[in-house]
């Protein structure tokens, strides 16, 4: 038999090892079970449901044990090991469960999953160096849940994992403002709003918890933790940050805070399961361990208000650039010359729409976009100028009356460019020709949050085809397209506004 036999099917071996060593792991007390009791017919009985063996000196109850403790455990459900030993211990484990069992799927492995070396702080780990540290000193030194944290966050593909000592004393100290934050939160003097949680802020980060719950289980699914710690700690304690923000003095919901502190605490119980186990029985009061409490069940998440939400603060970090502008001093300031203006005030066009030749350029792009590989044919940009070219030989847009091949491309190919650049990045949604939500209604909804963020008085809102609203302001609205609407600022609202 080859060398690799015993090391690749002794998984199996682990689910009765206890019986020859009297529970003691390390193997240092035998137990009554000799090497000659495990005959041929002792071990088919025990992983080939073979017939009891006949004049076995280990009792017939001890055997029909020893086979439900294999049953139980086996198949196992994961294998952890190195890289390294792909292309020999972990191929050769799957060819002699074969060998062994043949084909039956309630025998086979069901998962490996292999990584690199560790490295800390981005060196590989030397005793000549220095660059160095065992799992107890890393435990003395961060903790146990801090540690663990950046073992989690180190990394999960075949690549060597990184172990950041900075991201270790970071933990620290992001568990110990979440617990001080959880304690203030849950008091019963809060000062947190009661009643129906029904706000747009409430409904966008009620969303934010289930999409958390979703992605850190799909990630812990697939044993990526640094995807896991991403979603159920990094994005869902943004969106804490931007809820707490976005409520202004109305205040945060209690019990959505409450189950915000439950579903993160449960869905960072691998990672750090010290500090949870805290949360849970100290702060929420729940009877029971976090340790047996099972994964947090939560509704569906709702991506089009989580897009609808993402809108609101891409809009927010753009606007406050034009403000900024607005508000710029001169470059070569005069004495003469007046304070810069204070942005009081903001008129917004919202287009609906793309229509014209511009629906049917995000047409051709999404017939030639390919939203799982995340890319486009080879083809897409002349399939585009085909489209555009019948769209004006069948007069679909006034705007290309009159032009010749080059006049087409000029005027189109920056919008189409700019559409695959944003596709290449966020996916087919971006080359609808109507946002999936009602964007006026949108920015009505949040504009006491928008005002705040802004530091503005007002905002109104207008249709782009406004055109005497437009006038009024003084704004080309030419340039808005769903998304991307055209705003102006000024100094001040207008009369009745």
């Amino acid at each position: 038999m080859e060398l690799l036999s015993d090391s690749t099917v002794y998984m199996a071996y682990y689910t009765v090892a206890h019986f020859f060593q009297n529970g003691d792991m390390y193997g240092e007390t035998p137990g009554s079970i000799r090497p000659e009791h495990m005959t041929q017919e002792v071990w088919d009985y025990i992983f080939l449901k073979g017939p009891l063996p006949q004049d076995s000196a280990i009792p017939q109850a001890t055997l029909e044990a020893m086979r439900a403790e294999f049953e139980f455990w086996y198949p196992f459900d994961l294998r952890v090991s190195g890289k390294d030993l792909i292309q020999n211990h972990l191929t050769f484990s799957l060819y002699n469960h074969v060998a062994v069992w043949g084909e039956d799927k309630d025998r086979l492995p069901r998962s490996f999953r292999c990584n690199g070396h560790l490295l800390l702080n981005s060196e590989k780990m030397s005793k000549s160096t220095g660059n160095f540290k065992t799992l107890s000193d890393a435990i003395a030194e961060y903790s146990a849940d801090a540690m663990r944290w950046a073992l989690a966050d180190a990394g999960d593909a075949l690549d060597d994992a990184n172990f950041e000592t900075s991201t270790a004393n970071a933990a620290i100290l992001r568990i110990t403002k979440e617990l001080a934050w959880t304690e203030e939160v849950l008091a019963p003097d809060a000062g947190l709003r009661e009643g129906p949680a029904d706000t747009v802020q409430d409904r966008v980060f009620a969303n934010e918890i289930a999409i958390a719950v979703h992605r850190a289980k799909e990630a812990y699914d697939r044993l990526l933790f640094r995807e896991a710690l991403k979603a159920a700690a990094y994005d869902l304690g943004n969106a804490r940050d931007v809820y707490r923000f976005s409520c202004g003095p109305e205040g945060m919901h209690r019990g959505l805070l409450q189950r915000y502190v439950e579903m993160s605490t449960l869905m960072l119980v691998p990672i750090t399961p010290h500090t949870c186990e805290h949360v849970w029985g100290k702060m929420l009061k729940k009877e029971g361990s976090v340790l047996t409490a099972g994964w947090p069940q939560c509704e569906e998440p709702d991506f089009v208000l989580q897009r609808a939400a993402a809108y609101i603060e891409s809009t927010i970090a753009s606007w406050r650039k034009l403000i900024a502008k607005v508000e710029a001093p001169p470059k070569k300031k005069k004495a003469a010359d007046p304070p810069p203006p204070k942005v009081t005030h903001g008129e917004v066009f919202v287009a609906e729409r793309f229509g014209g030749w511009q629906e049917v350029a995000l047409r051709a792009l999404a017939g030639g976009f390919d939203g799982g590989a995340k890319q486009f044919s080879a083809d897409v940009y002349n399939a585009v100028q085909e489209a555009i070219k019948g769209a004006a030989g069948a007069g679909v847009d006034a705007a290309l009356e009159g032009l010749n091949d080059k006049q087409l491309k000029a005027l189109t190919m920056p919008f189409v460019k700019f559409k695959v650049d944003e596709a290449l990045k966020g996916g087919p949604q971006v080359l609808d020709v109507k946002l999936p939500f009602d964007e006026q209604q949108l920015l009505r909804d949040n504009t006491p949050y928008l005002l705040r963020a802004l530091g503005i008085s007002s905002l109104s809102i207008h249709a782009a085809g406004d055109a005497a609203a437009a006038a009024a302001a003084g704004a080309d609205v030419a340039g808005a397209y769903p998304a991307a609407p055209v705003v102006v600022f000024s100094a001040a609202a207008p009369a009745g506004a």
